[in-house]
């Protein structure tokens, strides 16, 4: 087998550095296509939501929206893109669309992928270093969440090759074409259309957006790449709200705020339920919800809209409206409580989303089997299951390297730009973390927070902690030496990961 790989690594078409990452793809595409056939599509709780508005789409119902008859209607409190995605399989597969809208989610996972992996090696890291940053991400939450009817994995793989292309733009310093610009801003605007909080996410991006117009020679070019970024999602917003004020006369996205922003306003009472002690149609809804979320139990969000509707009239557009006004007033009058909510899920979960692939098999198992058979769960070893031990071994030495990976992508990160100013690699470092901050932040404000919703920032904060890792390395083995890193010679890397 060795005779053979140096073999095809002296053909012209397949460098020798190429065939490690060809088998890593081929690998983890056999991984995922095995996954696939042993479990077949994902379906959970919210896929039915994303299956009964294709299945509007298909028969133009979708035009309507009924407001009188639903308290939370599906062809409004999500957006079209998805639906649109399993509607367009259905025509085509018809009976196999779900196979086939997960193999498209496989195509766009591992094009986000192979730009990890190329962005890894544009920031000097070796070929072992960039293979790992690469398996790290493909065996991450999006390894889970590409399996499922979920729109959560074309989001992050959208928005994870948006990074990636500006990232390389910033490090190569070369004025690309402007069509490029324009296809990143594309991406955004696609990741909108699935999950409108990307509209949000997206102003994180601004920095690593300015950075990469930066590379253009004029001012005029500099602004036009940079407007070219946001002018997709610019025009896609009002053109997507006034197709909505056609159908339920107000100018909305969509109605998901009617659950998340109420979701958040209970789970914030629980530390000052004064949130509710007004004499408004919400306070009466929030009292009645808040003893279902005390008591452990789920669907407060869904039954505080009923309540609305059902006792108050009130249609999906004006809960809507009324739950944003009540949730921007409590950020006022009830900030202790509304920011104790949003740091209660800020937990040890973030800290092992960089390397998780013990966590992965969990996920995998619990979503498709209902159980996760207690995989790596040190209470088997302890109930005398010493089968499981390498698991769990494997796991807290998982935990470790994820933990030191996300450690250095927050803490090294502007440290490095203190230190060194604004160079290429600082700009992107930098850039990727403000999109990690602002993607991370939005979420914890106003839900709690999922692995499977960070999928559209992790990628970024893997490549720049094994970067930074990498930096620190290179400064310790540097440091007898006390030679500094501008007198190396011609330009040479001054550090680098084998």
């Amino acid at each position: 087998m060795a005779t053979g790989i140096a073999s095809a690594s002296r053909l012209p078409w397949l460098p020798r550095s190429a065939v490690l990452p060809l088998l890593g793809a081929a690998i983890l595409l056999g991984l995922k296509i095995g996954t696939l056939l042993l479990f077949g599509p994902t379906m959970t709780p919210d896929s039915e939501g994303y299956i009964a508005y294709a299945d509007a789409i298909l028969t133009g119902s979708f035009l309507h929206v009924d407001l009188a008859g639903q308290a939370i209607p599906i062809v409004l409190v999500r957006p079209i893109g998805y639906p649109a995605v399993i509607a367009a399989a259905k025509i085509i597969a018809r009976g196999d669309w779900a196979w086939a809208v997960v193999l498209l989610q496989f195509a766009m996972s591992i094009w986000a992928t192979v730009l990890v992996y190329r962005l890894a090696r544009m920031f000097r890291l070796g070929l072992w270093a960039s293979l790992g940053v690469a398996a790290a991400q493909a065996t991450a939450m999006q390894f889970v969440v590409d399996q499922a009817i979920l729109s959560d994995s074309l989001c992050g793989s959208a928005m994870t090759v948006a990074a990636c292309i500006l990232s390389g733009i910033v490090l190569r310093g070369r004025p690309p074409h402007l069509t490029r610009f324009l296809g990143v801003g594309a991406l955004i605007a696609a990741g909108m259309l699935v999950r409108s909080v990307i509209e949000y996410m997206a102003i994180g991006m601004s920095p690593l957006a300015a950075a990469a117009a930066m590379v253009e020679q004029s001012r005029l070019r500099r602004w036009a790449a940079f407007g070219l970024v946001f002018l997709p999602l610019i025009m896609t917003h009002p053109a997507y709200t006034e197709w909505n004020r056609s159908r339920v006369g107000a100018a909305v996205v969509t109605t998901a705020t009617q659950n998340a922003l109420f979701g958040a306003l209970v789970e914030a009472a629980r530390y000052d339920p004064s949130i509710f002690a007004g004499s408004t149609p919400i306070d009466d809804a929030g009292r009645q919800v808040l003893k279902t979320m005390l008591a452990g139990q789920w669907g407060y969000e869904v039954e505080s809209n009923v309540i609305l509707h059902r006792d108050y009239g009130w249609d999906a557009v004006r809960i809507s409206r009324e739950v944003t006004l009540a949730y921007l007033r409590a950020w006022w009058e009830h900030t202790p409580a509304m920011i104790r909510h949003t740091l209660q899920p800020l937990s040890e979960t973030q800290l092992h989303q960089a390397v998780r692939v013990t966590e992965t098999v969990r996920d995998v198992l619990l979503w498709n089997t209902g159980d996760d058979h207690a995989f790596a769960r040190d209470r088997e070893v302890r109930d005398g299951n010493l089968w499981m031990l390498p698991a769990v071994i494997a796991h807290r030495l998982i935990e470790t390297i994820s933990v030191a990976i996300f450690a250095a992508f927050i803490l090294v990160t502007p440290y490095r730009l203190v230190r060194e100013g604004l160079t290429a690699e600082t700009s992107v470092s930098a850039g990727l973390l403000c999109v990690y901050l602002v993607g991370a932040g939005l979420t914890a404000v106003v839900v709690r927070i999922e692995p499977r919703y960070l999928t559209p920032v992790v990628a970024g904060s893997i490549v720049i902690g094994v970067v930074n890792i990498a930096w620190l390395i290179s400064r310790q083995r540097r440091r007898p030496a006390a030679k500094p890193a501008e007198e190396l010679p011609n330009g040479e890397p001054p550090w680098t990961i084998p």
